[in-house]
Parts: structure tokens; C-alpha cells; sequence
């Protein structure tokens, strides 16, 4: 393995490195899958944005997962709804969460860039998480090194671009993000994209977030999916061996070919899975709706129901907010529907948390 910094090539690779033919029949399924999923999105009764909240709390769960962080859905979907106290693993999700947001958020106003790059990573390493210490909003200006926990640089996996270098080829990067100059399909080049991210490893830590909170909003800034909600994360995690390898190989044998056609089967299998919960919880949606309805004879109802679907954890306090009804009229209706196995709670006298196992046993 090399000793000394990678030099990665600059953007746009050249055609000869790319041999479409070997993922040819990957990549028609992916882009079918994903224009599946949209269309499913933009059909389903269930209003989407509904799911938004506990499904990008899920992928920060993945994305975390993968660099050795052990955090459940539930114990961050109870740290929200104030019911379980924070530490600092949990934060570390909901930093991604409020990174992943945040980036969302200003893709109105701002090109993907490197101010867009140093501002989520401001907020991935805010609140005293680990590495809030290593130069957080700011590329990094000492070289670093990966591999195994305890590994030197003799022993690494993998050794980035030498500092004074990382502007230059962020700069490409940017520019090629931007105006690519080649005839590569848009997810031929998020998988290009993704790994000279992680190739040039600008930031002394959370290359691999910022990575793959990038992926959504790429995809979302290119209109090949309509909202920056399709999220790898887990099906990265799934496989996250062959993952680091497979980007070690684009590295050390130039071997682009078998990266793309592993991040295409990635997004198949995503969106196939996709697909699967937005039909499930489609269809639970409006078998608990009705139920709910017939139970409790009012509109506000259906307000209820909608906010659980944002926070399937949640106390009284929480949801009566996010719902917009009273906490005395959020007790009435909660106790109705737990009578009748609809939601469940922990059984406290004060500060109750209730869960709704039936969408929460579907995001997991």
C-alpha cells in the first residue's frame, strides 16, 4: 500500500476509465427504481412530507452507524420527544440531522459549494461531539490518515491529499459538480462525485457524513428526484466493507468501474426498499386514519394522526404542538386510541411517552 499522499485525478475522469457496458443493465434499473419511487411520492394519499421527519432521523441513524456510532431509532426519536436524556451519541445523529436540514434548506439559495460543505460540517460537529475539537467548518490544514483504530501512517489504509492541495481539489470538485462537461448519467456521476469526496477527505473528520449527505441533495440540485429524501445510507451500512474497499480501489487500482456498479445496486436496493415502506405505510395510514375516525368523532382527528406520522415517539406535550390542539383535548383522543391498541405508552402517571409501534416496526 502506498506510503505517501493519494494525487487523485481531476474531474472529469477521462472516458477510458468508465466502461458503461459493465453496469449498463445496473443503471437502467436504478433510474427506472428511483422514477418509481417519485412517482409513488407524488400519488400516495399519505402526504409525504409527513414521513420526512422520522425518515431522515433514520438515515442520520445509518449514516452514523457506519463510522462505529451504536444509536437506535427509538432512543433518538425518545431524546426528541424529551422522554429519554440526551448524550453524546445521540447527538451525534441529530447533528447529522440538523446538517442534512440545514443543507436542504439553503440548496434554495446556494449552489453546492464549498460554503455549502463547511456549513454543514459546522453543525455535524457542534455540541461538544466527537470531533468537535478538530477544526470544525474548516478544511483541514495537517495531513491526516485512516485506518483501524491505534494504526500509524506506516499502517494505514489509506492516506489523503497533502493539505495545501485540498483547495485545489475541492475546487475542481466544486466545478465539475456544477458544470460536469461530460455525458455520464447523473447517477454514474453521484457515484464519481461520492468518491472523490471521500478521496480528497477535506475535513480532519465526518468526510463520510458530509459524503453521503451530499448524495440526497446532488440528486434533488439535478431534478432526478423531486425532494433531497432518497437517502443510501442504510444500504451503504449494510455492506460497509465492501463499501470502504470498493472506494480503497478507485484509489490505489483505479478501478472506478467496480464502485459504480456497487453504488448502483446500492440505490437499487434502496429504492426497491423504498418502495416497499411508502406502499406499506400508504396503506396503514389509511387503515388507522379510518379507524381513528370512527372512534373519534372530530376533525381533529386527522391532525392527531398526521403528527404521530411525524413523531412516532412523542408525550403529550410534544404532539399536542405539532398537532395544534390542546394538551387536554391530545389526552382524550390518546387515550382512546390506546384503549383500542392504536398507540402505546409506557404506562407513567406524569410525563408519559406514547409509541406508535405499527409505522415505527415499518422504519426500522
Amino acid at each position: 500500500m502506498a506510503r505517501t499522499p493519494f494525487i487523485p485525478d481531476n474531474l472529469p475522469l477521462d472516458i477510458s476509465r468508465i466502461n458503461q457496458l459493465m453496469f449498463l443493465r445496473e443503471l437502467i434499473e436504478a433510474n427506472k427504481k428511483v422514477a418509481q419511487y417519485q412517482v409513488l411520492l407524488q400519488n400516495t394519499k399519505l402526504p409525504s412530507h409527513l414521513l420526512l421527519n422520522p425518515v431522515m432521523l433514520n438515515e442520520a441513524v445509518q449514516s452514523t452507524k457506519i463510522e462505529g456510532t451504536q444509536v437506535t431509532l427509538d432512543e433518538v426519536l425518545e431524546v426528541e420527544a424529551h422522554s429519554r436524556k440526551n448524550n453524546k451519541d445521540v447527538q451525534e445523529v441529530l447533528n447529522y440531522y440538523h446538517a442534512l436540514r440545514e443543507g436542504m434548506d439553503k440548496l434554495s439559495t446556494l449552489p453546492i459549494s464549498t460554503r455549502l460543505f463547511k456549513t454543514m460540517h459546522l453543525t455535524l460537529m457542534s455540541n461538544d461531539v466527537r470531533g468537535s475539537n478538530r477544526s470544525p467548518g474548516e478544511y483541514r490544514k495537517i495531513q491526516n490518515f485512516i485506518g483501524p483504530e491505534g494504526c500509524t501512517m506506516d499502517t494505514a489504509t489509506y492516506i489523503p491529499p497533502q493539505p495545501q492541495l485540498v483547495d485545489k481539489y475541492m475546487s475542481n470538485l466544486e466545478t465539475y459538480i456544477n458544470d460536469p462537461q461530460d455525458q455520464f448519467d447523473e447517477l454514474i456521476r453521484t457515484a464519481v462525485i461520492h468518491a472523490q469526496f471521500e478521496n480528497i477527505h477535506p475535513f480532519l473528520d465526518g468526510n463520510g457524513r458530509i459524503g453521503r449527505i451530499f448524495i440526497p441533495l446532488y440528486l434533488f440540485s439535478k431534478k432526478v428526484i423531486d425532494y433531497p429524501n432518497f437517502f443510501l445510507s442504510e444500504a451503504l451500512e449494510r455492506d460497509k466493507h465492501k463499501y470502504y474497499r470498493f472506494l480503497n480501489d478507485t484509489r490505489y487500482n483505479g478501478d472506478w468501474n467496480q464502485w459504480i456498479l456497487f453504488f448502483l445496486e446500492a440505490v437499487i436496493l434502496q429504492a426497491n426498499k423504498n418502495i416497499r415502506l411508502i406502499n406499506e405505510v400508504n396503506a396503514l395510514y389509511n387503515h388507522d386514519l379510518d379507524l381513528a375516525q370512527s372512534l373519534i368523532h372530530s376533525s381533529g382527528v386527522k391532525k392527531l394522526i398526521d403528527a404521530i406520522y411525524q413523531k412516532p415517539i412523542f408525550t403529550v406535550y410534544t404532539i399536542s404542538s405539532t398537532a395544534e390542539i390542546s394538551e387536554a383535548t391530545c389526552r382524550r383522543y390518546l387515550s382512546i386510541l390506546e384503549s383500542n391498541r392504536i398507540v402505546f405508552s409506557d404506562g407513567k402517571q406524569r410525563f408519559k411517552t406514547y409509541y406508535y409501534y405499527n409505522l415505527l416496526d415499518k422504519l426500522r
